[in-house]
């Protein structure tokens, strides 16, 4: 049986999360695509990361179980044979 994503309720309690921590993509946001992007201003990398981090220990504190995507990806290109290849090639 597949563990699937599942999502019984929307106001239950959370468990678990993934995150992404702001990284250097912040710095290459082209200024004409802020708006779109629903930023009122350019992003600093350092108040991003900070704030993330205050939300994430937030969470934490809360019981939530917080994961990161950049750690589950490298999970799956440690255990699947040709897993970075295949994304590597796709993107």
């Amino acid at each position: 049986m597949t563990k699937g994503l599942h999502v019984p309720s929307e106001i239950g309690k959370l468990r678990k999360v993934c995150l992404h921590r702001p990284g250097d993509e912040l710095l290459n946001l082209p200024p004409d695509e802020l708006e779109r992007l629903l930023f009122d201003d350019v992003p600093f990398l350092e108040v991003a990361q900070q704030e993330h981090d205050t939300f994430a220990q937030i969470l934490r504190d809360q019981g939530v179980e917080v994961l990161y995507l950049e750690n589950l990806v490298a999970e799956v290109f440690d255990q699947v044979p040709g897993a970075r290849a295949e994304f590597t090639d796709q993107y």
